[in-house]
């Protein structure tokens, strides 16, 4: 007997068991769509400190107001707001990047990718090592990869190729995902002293925990990195 809390999350299960029967990839167009378009995907969440739109840039009023967080880049909007939200979701692929990417002589290097305003309250500047951000308006920057966090005004002053962070040997860099073949699929092209991560999760498992491990995990690593099994998983193959 299959049970399930609403009949949406019956309709979920009946699906997915149905794309391991017939060996379909489950949802593959939103997958794509998620992954290599820039858009954000919402939840619905409460903010414990104050927090501001990066659509509107005014406040989500009231200290646990709801709002919409993406669950990849943290990216916060109101719900009137996110229909106008640009699509900068986390970088997944070269071509994501745009017209962001650096390069050299040597070839391209990762940029980083800015986030702004909403920084903790212990947050320090890479370049001058005084505190930014802000509880009382959106400003300065945190870069989605690496975490570094820099003033508005310190922000040209920085290094701008990124380092990754700490899980650097973990990460697919998007500039590693730079063609497709005949097929439609990203080839990767060899990082030397890496060893990446494939996180494979069942969201509906643990009473729903799943989600909040597969949020994490696209927070630290390439969103093309993570998948969810309940969404039938990778591509077969």
């Amino acid at each position: 007997m299959l049970c399930a809390e609403s009949r949406k999350d019956m309709e979920d299960w009946i699906s997915s068991l149905k794309s391991v029967q017939t060996r379909e990839p489950y949802e593959v167009a939103q997958f794509t769509v998620e992954h290599f378009s820039g858009m954000h995907n919402w939840y619905a969440c409460s903010h414990a400190r104050p927090t501001f739109c990066n659509v509107c840039r005014e406040s989500l009023s009231g200290v646990t107001s709801h709002g919409l967080s993406c669950e990849v880049c943290k990216f916060k909007a109101h719900k009137r707001c996110a229909v106008r939200a640009i699509n900068n979701c986390k970088w997944t692929t070269l071509a994501s990047i745009g017209k962001d990417i650096i390069e050299d002589e040597d070839g391209v290097a990762m940029p980083h990718q800015w986030l702004e305003g909403n920084l903790p309250v212990s947050a320090k500047c890479a370049v001058c090592d005084k505190t930014c951000g802000s509880v009382l308006r959106l400003q300065d920057w945190k870069c989605l990869w690496c975490k570094t966090m820099v003033h508005t005004a310190c922000k040209d002053s920085y290094h701008p190729v990124c380092p990754l962070g700490q899980c650097k040997v973990s990460i697919i860099p998007p500039i590693a995902l730079n063609s497709t073949d005949s097929d439609g699929f990203c080839r990767a092209t060899f990082c030397f002293c890496v060893s990446p991560l494939l996180v494979f999760v069942n969201s509906k498992s643990g009473d729903n925990q799943g989600v909040k491990f597969l949020r994490r995990f696209k927070q630290l690593l390439n969103p093309a990195q993570v998948f969810d099994l309940m969404n039938g998983g990778p591509y077969l193959g």
